[in-house]
């Protein structure tokens, strides 16, 4: 993924942007993120700010910011089943439910996805299941807690020369399949924003946990365990101001 070119050399996970589910952040503390912890068949609709547009988000966010807008009771669909099947045993589907009850709501979806690929040693599966509940503790006062869990397998096929993508297109690096690269992780990420409206402004409050442990076993073997804190308050404002003036003087 890259935004004006911000993050264009990455391959296996990516810096440069700011990817955010319901405005809360979900890089690490490095500023990296993976984007197999989203779900964009489980978002309501999706926010992209490039460059300068970003900066409201802080600024280290160089290319620009993307936003997972997620259902939730109100305005998700009751109950909604999806599947997709295609070549080189590519397959996906999706299920989630949504409702509401007097001052609490929930939206839940669980997902899977796999496929072969075209070329050896490059099958993906990737399992996820998100939910959020949100409680109304006042007419101008919302909690919402989200909870999510990814279970994501990736082969690494490599590159090859273009000798042999002329001889076997389909082949893999014969480096990557006998250290059988690959790039694993188990992401688990528990959050809360609390949302205070007063006429025109609107003050909120956010804080997450991450839990994420990737193997990825390449020339050498990464075995990292990351654990990520954070948070953050923000107000914003928006009012609207006119100027009158009286009808032109005649003579």
């Amino acid at each position: 993924m890259s935004i004006r070119g911000s993050g264009l050399q990455r391959t296996f996970h990516g810096r440069g942007l700011k990817l955010m589910q319901d405005g809360v952040p979900l890089n690490l503390a490095d500023g990296s993120f993976d984007f197999q912890a989203i779900e964009p068949l489980s978002a309501r609709y999706v926010e992209v700010w490039r460059g300068a547009n970003a900066l409201q988000y802080g600024a280290a966010t160089l290319g620009g910011a993307i936003n997972f807008v997620s259902p939730n009771g109100y305005n998700g669909e009751p109950l909604r089943a999806r599947g997709e099947a295609g070549s080189f045993g590519y397959r996906r589907a999706l299920l989630s439910q949504a409702g509401v009850h007097e001052h609490f709501d929930e939206y839940l979806s669980a997902s899977g996805f796999a496929q072969d690929g075209f070329r050896d040693h490059a099958r993906q599966e990737t399992l996820r299941g998100f939910a959020n509940l949100g409680w109304q503790l006042a007419p101008d006062v919302e909690t919402r807690f989200y909870l999510g869990h990814v279970h994501s397998r990736s082969e690494l096929p490599g590159s090859l020369t273009r000798a042999q993508l002329d001889e076997h297109p389909e082949q893999a690096n014969p480096g990557n399949v006998a250290l059988d690269q690959r790039r694993d992780i188990d992401w688990t990420r528990l959050s809360n924003k609390t949302v205070r409206r007063d006429g025109a402004t609107q003050l909120e409050a956010f804080v997450y946990f991450a839990d994420k442990r990737l193997h990825h076993p390449i020339f050498q073997v990464i075995d990292q365990d990351s654990r990520d804190v954070g948070s953050s308050p923000q107000a914003r404002s928006s009012r609207s101001s006119s100027l009158s003036s009286g009808s032109p003087s005649e003579g």
